[in-house]
């Protein structure tokens, strides 16, 4: 009997243990790296800045390379690249707009920079005038794509500055509530003719898949 009870004990101090070890380790989860030290945080751009990690909800990247960015307004989200960083200038009126320049490396060598303005006031049936807002901002017409999502539309166009630069122009609008997002993806490639080529088309189908990320935040359950 005294055998078994102690086995018994035992067992449940085991079950203590381990269940202390696992609500410690979601704990961890939990913690958002704007709330760490820079030294124990991945030795990444995106995590290492400051200022921009205060975006990033959790150090776990949601695809490889990718962290969640949650907007400073609470309106959207999207992904963010592990070495990318936002730049001195960003601007946020409450929940009713944001603009900021990020930038990052890509791992073929080449850098990238993301021009994002969210308007809240913005409908979308004020696509056309964004989409002409986006042709003069790149200073080219643009034949512009359409994704249709369950909740938002995404609107993109390639685009090349000269030989070395090139990137999309995008448009995500909403189609519960209101909101628009504007986009200027570009990035530059410095290396031989071929082989900018091909990064380039490598580099534009990972543009499209970024701003496919991009989603709303649903008011109602935020």
């Amino acid at each position: 009997m005294w055998k078994n009870y102690s086995l018994i004990v035992w067992l449940v101090i085991i079950g203590l243990v381990m269940g202390g070890c696992q609500m410690g380790k979601g704990s961890e989860r939990d913690i958002k790296p704007s709330e760490m030290k820079a030294e124990d945080l991945p030795d990444v751009r995106a995590l290492q800045d400051e200022f921009t990690r205060s975006f990033i909800e959790s150090t776990e990247e949601v695809e490889p390379g990718y962290y969640s960015f949650l907007s400073g307004t609470k309106q959207y989200r999207m992904l963010f690249p592990k070495e990318g960083v936002i730049h001195q200038g960003y601007g946020v009126k409450e929940d009713q707009f944001e603009g900021f320049l990020m930038s990052t490396i890509n791992d073929n060598g080449t850098d990238s920079q993301i021009k994002i303005n969210y308007y809240a006031y913005a409908t979308i049936e004020s696509v056309e005038g964004g989409l002409e807002m986006l042709e003069g901002s790149v200073g080219q017409k643009l034949e512009f794509e359409k994704v249709k999502a369950e909740t938002s539309e995404l609107y993109y166009a390639p685009f090349q500055f000269d030989s070395d630069t090139f990137g999309i122009a995008a448009l995500v609008a909403s189609l519960k509530e209101n909101g628009v997002i504007q986009i200027v993806y570009d990035t530059q490639c410095k290396k031989d003719q071929n082989e900018c080529k091909q990064i380039k088309e490598e580099e534009v189908d990972k543009m499209i898949h970024w701003a496919e990320s991009i989603e709303f935040v649903d008011k109602e359950i935020k």
